[in-house]
């Protein structure tokens, strides 16, 4: 667990900011309630599959809701 928190907050800092402003329904391009991998490339292309798999913790192979915030809350968190 404490390994994916890490690799969470390392991944947060390739989500652009702008497309953060963007709803989670707006990037969820095919509807389907949850980002694929392909959906979160359009607006993060620097991510890699493994970033995507530490950010994905119920291993779904895509992003919930909860996960897409808690990623979004990552990339937002002050840096130390």
């Amino acid at each position: 667990m404490k390994r994916r928190f890490i690799a969470l907050a390392a991944s947060a800092s390739l989500f652009p900011l702008a497309a953060m402003a963007g709803e989670f329904e707006t990037l969820d391009a095919d509807g389907s309630g949850a980002l694929s991998y392909g959906e979160v490339r359009a607006v993060a292309p620097d991510l890699t599959a493994e970033q995507f798999v530490a950010v994905d913790i119920d291993g779904s192979g895509d992003l919930s809701r909860g996960e897409y915030d808690a990623w979004k809350s990552a990339s937002m968190a002050p840096k130390e």
